[in-house]
């Protein structure tokens, strides 16, 4: 047998490619040849590809392949020939028989590891990006099988497969969620103002661009805030509590000087109301209603415009800062118009899919 059929041999059974005859050939020449038959159990120790024999401990490894290669050594200065007395010396160089199995065996071994590294990463680079259009909203169910129910408008864009140590998503909009719970995995939820942090937990976070504020609403468990312009700043919320968040990506936040100072209000905690589940205005919308309770008409008109997929324009200014009260649920959007027409008298009409309003004059 020669130097390359050995290694080849070797290679095929540490690769368990290797057929009954190939196998047989090399069990052939390892018995016959004792010293071979140590550096087999040797590599294959390093490998790890078979169980070490009590001859062969781990701790003795580097000790046994020093003194086979001592005497490798020792054999190719003391012959140049091959006799049939010293087989093994003589029959090829094990330095090299050596070296080649080990090179083939980590080889392999490092081969395998980068394609499953960069199948991990290319999943994760991978970025899904889910838009919900006006006049619906999407249950989607996340890679760890978190929970999440996404308003019109909204905008969601999360990975394949979540990162080693957090599961991170980015919202535009409005989203419910239920976390599955991992301990040592947070799910972040990044917004253009602050990012949500929690383990577990059922909340709600409504961060649409042009909004005033953004809000966080936490039902159950324990959500963290961080303020994207005041990092070190962090908001513990506690179950029916919501957070008001200046949103300076809002054009109202962002045109004239009187409007910047509001923009500077930093944020505000508030306690829910002790009501119905199904009476928290937060999460209505979840059942496709609207509940507002003394808010500004133009406020609820961005509800509107997302519930029933239309445009709202107020060619009266005045209107847009009249506070109204109500519950929309299976109404027309002409009905649920007249509902508030009944406290807020203005007149309406309708072009295409643009709604515009204009405040009714008093009669005399």
């Amino acid at each position: 047998m020669g130097k390359s059929r050995f290694i080849e041999l070797m290679a095929k059974s540490m690769g368990k490619t290797a057929t009954t005859e190939e196998l047989a050939e090399l069990n052939t020449f390892l018995e016959q040849f004792p010293e071979s038959k140590k550096m087999h159990q040797v590599t294959a120790a390093l490998k790890g590809s078979t169980k070490q024999p009590d001859t062969v401990k781990q701790k003795d490894i580097s000790t046994k392949l020093e003194e086979l290669w001592y005497k490798i050594k020792s054999s190719d200065e003391n012959s140049n020939t091959f006799n049939n007395t010293s087989k093994v010396k003589s029959l090829f160089n094990w330095q090299w028989a050596a070296a080649a199995i080990l090179v083939l065996g980590i080889a392999g071994g490092l081969l395998y590891t980068w394609k499953l590294r960069q199948a991990d990463q290319a999943a994760k680079l991978v970025m899904h990006e889910v838009r919900v259009p006006f006049g619906t909203t999407r249950k989607l169910v996340m890679p760890d099988g978190t929970k999440v129910m996404l308003n019109a408008g909204s905008t969601l864009t999360y990975p394949e497969t979540f990162a080693k140590n957090t599961r991170d998503v980015t919202l535009n909009g409005e989203g419910f969620f239920e976390v599955t719970h991992n301990a040592k995995k947070p799910f972040l939820v990044h917004t253009n103002t602050l990012t949500v942090k929690v383990l577990g937990t059922v909340f709600n976070v409504k961060a649409y661009n042009n909004d005033k504020n953004i809000e966080t609403t936490l039902l159950k468990g324990k959500v963290l805030v961080e303020l994207e312009n005041n990092p070190e700043k962090n908001i513990v919320l506690l179950p029916n509590e919501k957070l008001l968040v200046a949103n300076n990506q809002s054009p109202t936040h962002s045109q004239g000087t009187g409007n910047l100072k509001e923009a500077k209000i930093e944020y505000q905690v508030i306690t829910l109301p002790a009501v119905k589940a199904d009476e928290i205005k937060e999460t209505a919308w979840l059942d496709n209603r609207i509940l507002f309770t003394n808010e500004l008409f133009e406020d609820v008109a961005k509800q509107i415009e997302r519930k029933y997929n239309v445009q709202i324009v107020f060619e009266n200014r005045a209107l847009e800062t009249e506070q109204i009260s109500g519950l929309l649920d299976k109404e027309s959007l002409q009905d649920a118009l007249r509902i508030i027409e009944i406290t807020t008298p203005f007149n309406y009409r309708m072009d295409g899919k643009t709604v515009y309003l204009s405040k009714k004059e008093k009669q005399n």
